[in-house]
């Protein structure tokens, strides 16, 4: 029991550290609301049910000792945020939340969840993650199956009541993302944000 709690401590630093899914489900909550960002949480979460049943099939492994492989995800993953990156400086849009309707949100919100899965399901770490961090925490004389149960819903879990809670807070700030100057500040900041980290990914030594 005291190597879970260790793995669930471990897990929430994890999961409170800011990366690209962070910064994905700040823009869209900002831009869009609450449910934009719930859509771009249920992205993330769904992305690492995607990494946990990757490694439970041996995929991940099979990426994970294969340069080839390995590389093609982590430059897949480099160019999803560049281009996401390099979309927002661009985009000269911007959304004023007291004037959209639910139709208009609904249009908006369509690629929420889409971009929260390929943010999460794109980054390499996950892949080390869930292959070389989890096995360490599995005790082969006890219960094999409700053991990987275990581990696996917890990052899941944590993930999505962190950042449910996270969307929650950052909602009540949405009305001063109405001036357009702060919008344009924030959106420079989160497509620079986007880019950096893609780089950082880019230029890390893989294997």
């Amino acid at each position: 029991m005291n190597e879970y709690f260790l793995f669930l401590f471990t897990t929430l630093l994890i999961a409170l550290t800011p990366g690209a899914d962070t910064v994905l489900v700040t823009k869209n909550t900002l831009s869009q609301g609450r449910r934009a960002g719930l859509k771009t949480v249920a992205g993330v979460c769904t992305g690492i049910i995607i990494h946990e049943l990757l490694a439970i099939l041996g995929l991940s492994a099979i990426i994970a000792s294969s340069v080839l492989l390995f590389n093609i995800v982590k430059y897949v993953g480099v160019a999803f945020l560049i281009f996401m990156g390099l979309s927002i400086l661009l985009s000269k849009k911007y959304y004023n939340t007291n004037n959209i309707t639910n139709s208009e949100n609904q249009k908006f919100e369509t690629p929420s969840f889409f971009q929260g899965l390929l943010s999460n399901v794109l980054n390499p770490k996950a892949i080390i993650f869930f292959i070389f961090f989890i096995p360490q925490f599995i005790k082969p004389s006890e219960n094999i199956s409700l053991q990987m149960f275990l581990l696996g819903v917890t990052p899941v879990l944590i993930t999505l009541i962190w950042l449910a809670i996270y969307v929650n807070l950052i909602g009540y700030i949405r009305k001063w993302f109405n001036k357009p100057t702060f919008q344009s500040i924030f959106q420079r900041i989160t497509g620079f944000v986007l880019i950096t980290l893609a780089l950082k990914l880019a230029f890390e030594k893989g294997q």
